[in-house]
């Protein structure tokens, strides 16, 4: 029995109804990744408000990430035959709490407490949505279900970091999370009412679970997550600082420009089906990989006009909208069977780099300025960006089918 086999759905379970499951999973992983990052556009008034450099106020960007990253896995092994649909019920929980924790944090060290919950949410989410989804729907449509949960991902990566800029400036960085929490609770019920029961398929052991880095193609992804998932946070981590020290922009401009990179993301995650389908996953994921690192990297190197230096943070948005669309299909293309598993694999090694590139991009930020995050987040990118021209994955279609 495989991992990834499509559910075997009713013959009167109509397709409005699978749909609305997948959806409310899609719209779990925005809610939830949208939570994680919400943090990196409020970096300056919640440094202000309790009492921390931007730097150390980073950590609520890299915990959530480092938990993930452990918890993944060790949810992966646990769970064994649990049900997905009571498992992911549980895992949306902990979106809500963890917002409702921040909301009400007195000091710096309650806030991390409700990342930790968050990251212990993020890990297991992630992990299960993809894959469970991917059940819901008939064989052939399959592939259609990864892109849109994965847009789920990737809108929440873009679209946290605007919004939070923007209500931030607006009412107050409590109440982004005030509003993200509520959101979270309207997402659960919606999962509630939507998904049905999804038994476990398989249980997976730690030989087993350490046996699929053996298969070529999701090695290769977890060495482009590395590079890609280190190199963009540790950029990404910093943009709002960079915008307000070195480019000088006031509050609202901030919120207009990462609202700019959020819709550009969200094009580039809507594109970049139609861009894998018409190109293959490796020209598609290489192209996007290369704008990011070439953007980063010059915005890093050289002082730009400020209508040059926004229409790079712009394109920057753009490319790594489609990056983790391009990473879920990668890793299902390198083996559909074992598409769960490597999927907690991929968050785990994921959430390590996320976090180990918000911490050194930290480091960097807090002792040499800003900038040099960026020069470290160019070059990471730029080596995910070699790995994948390196790289000779097996040709299948976004059907799912041979090319």
């Amino acid at each position: 029995m495989t991992e990834c086999a499509s559910l075997d759905t009713r013959p009167q379970t109509s397709a409005f109804r699978r749909w609305l499951a997948v959806f409310s999973l899609a719209c779990g992983t925005f809610v939830l990744v949208n939570t994680e990052f919400l943090p990196i556009g409020l970096l300056s008034p919640i440094a202000r408000s309790l009492g921390v450099t931007e730097g150390h106020a980073g950590l609520a960007v890299m915990l959530p990430g480092l938990v993930a990253a452990i918890s993944a896995p060790l949810i992966m092994l646990f769970a064994k035959r649990m049900d997905r649909r009571r498992l992911l019920l549980l895992l949306s929980a902990t979106v809500i709490l963890a917002n409702g924790i921040a909301v009400m944090a007195d000091s710096f060290n309650v806030l991390l407490i409700g990342r930790i919950i968050l990251g212990v949410g993020v890990g297991g989410f992630w992990s299960f949505a993809i894959p469970s989804g991917r059940r819901l729907v008939p064989e052939e449509q399959g592939a259609r279900a990864i892109s849109l949960i994965t847009a789920g991902v990737a809108v929440g990566t873009v679209a946290g970091v605007p919004a939070g800029a923007f209500i931030g400036d607006l009412f107050g960085w409590r109440m982004a999370f005030t509003l993200n929490a509520v959101m979270a609770l309207v997402i659960f019920v919606l999962q509630w009412i939507a998904l049905p029961s999804l038994p476990a398929q398989q249980s997976i052991g730690l030989r087993a679970m350490l046996g699929v880095t053996k298969v070529p193609g999701i090695r290769y992804a977890l060495i482009i997550g590395v590079f890609m998932a280190g190199g963009h946070f540790a950029a990404y981590t910093y943009l709002e600082p960079w915008l307000r020290f070195d480019l000088h922009l006031s509050a609202s401009s901030i919120s207009l420009l990462l609202m700019g990179y959020g819709i550009a993301g969200l094009i580039g995650t809507l594109a970049s089906e139609f861009t894998v389908r018409e190109f293959g996953v490796k020209r598609a994921f290489m192209l996007n990989m290369l704008l990011l690192s070439l953007s980063v990297l010059v915005l890093s190197t050289f002082h730009l006009p400020l209508a040059m230096a926004s229409a790079l943070v712009i394109l920057w948005g753009l490319a790594f909208g489609a990056l983790p669309v391009c990473l879920n299909i990668w890793t299902y293309q390198a083996s559909p069977a074992l598409f769960e598993t490597g999927s907690a694999l991929l968050v785990c090694v994921f959430q390590t780099s996320l976090a180990l590139g918000a911490l050194f991009g930290g480091v960097l930020a807090d002792n040499a300025g800003v900038s040099s995050a960026f020069l470290l987040g160019g070059v990471l990118t730029l080596l995910a960006a070699i790995t994948i021209y390196l790289s000779r994955p097996q040709p299948v279609n976004v059907q799912g089918g041979k090319s």
